[in-house]
């Protein structure tokens, strides 16, 4: 009899199952404050990256987001047999969309932040004590002209002008002092207060000396615009009250030359009728005295010209001769009586200086 046995259950063929797709902007946030490195090697050139993700935020079009990373870059090159050492810091945003296929692995393997902090602080040590070494001038740059500035400023030194370096009143270690200068210098050293404030793992904890200067030309600086301020709000003063002056001097010149409407009534005045302005006799010494006016704030002398009627005929001059100026001010304090009973009145004007 043939060995025939059961037949067993059919099994259903194994299917893959896919594992769960990661979005790109999932593995960017659950990168951030990652470090990355990056080594690259060509012929003669050897170059080390290290790449730190920041961090990960939503951009203003949609689907879209931002990457913000922060990068260190050592460069040794071969020249002459010498190997030569250059080094860059930099930040910079990727912008990437829903889809993208950027991963974070793309940046290089992950290094302990140990390393990279080491790697920060001996390129910020070497910028910060080497900068004014590197930085010097050239002989062909040398193009200031050596004139007198005749304008309010102040003379800062590198450090203080590093502060100011925003403002628009700057002139590379002068500091114009103008109306809105001194804000400016204000915002321009809030900005440098919140960068460096930015950057204190990477600049100010490394090189104390450096951050004694920065602290000091800010204390430095602070003084000098502050007396500055008080200075010029002394001279704004002083220009106020100098104006005042000129302006007093200007109405009081100009008072003998009044305006119609005061001519008018001084005429009123003289023909005896009602009038706004008053008319007296003013005794100074017994070598200084004539006819004033007033009308309101304003008061000056008069000058005689000539005789009149007030019929506004002319008035002989065998008539005027007996008359005299001091009979027509008889009136109560010295003041102005009016024509006299022939019709007869001064015409007077203001006195010329």
């Amino acid at each position: 009899m043939p060995n025939i046995r059961n037949m067993s259950p059919a099994h259903a063929p194994e299917v893959d199952v896919p594992a769960e797709v990661i979005s790109g902007r999932r593995l960017w946030a659950a990168a951030v404050g990652r470090v990355f490195k990056l080594a690259t090697r060509n012929y003669g050139v050897r170059t080390v990256t290290y790449t730190q993700v920041k961090a990960v935020r939503a951009a203003a079009a949609a689907g879209v987001f931002e990457i913000e990373v922060f990068c260190a870059e050592i460069t040794g090159r071969t020249l002459s047999s010498k190997r030569m050492y250059s080094n860059i810091c930099k930040e910079g945003v990727l912008q990437q969309d829903a889809a993208t296929e950027l991963q974070p692995e793309s940046f290089g393997t992950e290094c302990p932040q140990a390393e990279f902090q080491k790697v920060i602080t001996a390129i910020t040590a070497y910028t910060n004590s080497y900068l004014d070494w590197v930085m010097q001038a050239s002989p062909e740059e040398q193009t200031d002209i050596t004139v007198p500035i005749d304008v309010p400023h102040l003379t800062l030194t590198d450090v203080e002008a590093s502060l100011v370096r925003n403002s628009p009143f700057l002139a590379k270690s002068l500091y114009f002092l103008t109306e809105n200068s001194i804000a400016a210098a204000q915002a321009s050293i809030q900005q440098e207060l919140k960068r460096a404030s930015r950057g204190t793992l990477l600049t100010d904890v490394v090189d104390a000396n450096y951050v004694a200067q920065k602290n000091a030309a800010t204390a430095s600086l602070q003084l000098k615009l502050k007396a500055a301020e008080e200075e010029m709000e002394t001279k704004r003063i002083m220009a106020s009250v100098e104006t005042q002056q000129r302006e007093h001097k200007l109405v009081e010149r100009r008072r003998p030359g009044f305006v119609a409407l005061q001519l008018d009534s001084l005429t009123l005045a003289l023909l005896g009728r009602s009038s706004a302005t008053t008319l007296r006799w003013v005794s100074a010494n017994p070598s200084e005295e004539g006819p004033v006016f007033s009308m309101g704030a304003d008061c000056a002398a008069l000058e005689f010209m000539r005789w009149a009627h007030v019929s506004g005929s002319t008035v002989p001059a065998a008539e005027a001769a007996g008359r005299k100026l001091r009979d027509f001010f008889r009136g109560l304090n010295q003041s102005y009586t009016g024509p006299d009973r022939d019709g007869v009145y001064p015409v007077l004007k203001p006195a010329a200086e």
